[in-house]
């Protein structure tokens, strides 16, 4: 995302945000980002401690298998038909 989209993003979803830290110094502008790596490290643990979420992953892998395998399956007929058609001398 180059940087006029995050401003604007982050302008509308959060302008408080912008205030605040465009006020800080160089100092403190590095503090608040190590904040925010140490916020999303523990949002991201969370996310890995949740036992709803890795369920319904598991679930969603195992419901989408028929799918993916199908998938499979007439990717590799398509590449045998492409590879006959060129061995047939065609395009």
């Amino acid at each position: 995302m180059d940087q006029s989209k995050l401003n604007a993003r982050l302008q509308k979803d959060n302008p408080e945000f912008i205030s605040e830290v465009e006020k800080l110094d160089v100092m403190a502008l590095e503090k608040r980002l190590s904040d925010l790596a140490k916020d999303a490290e523990e949002v991201e643990d969370a996310k890995d401690a949740d036992e709803a979420l890795e369920q319904a992953r598991a679930q969603a892998i195992e419901l989408a298998a028929p799918y993916r395998d199908a998938k499979k399956a007439i990717r590799m007929k398509m590449r045998y038909v492409i590879n006959l058609i060129k061995d047939k001398g065609g395009v």
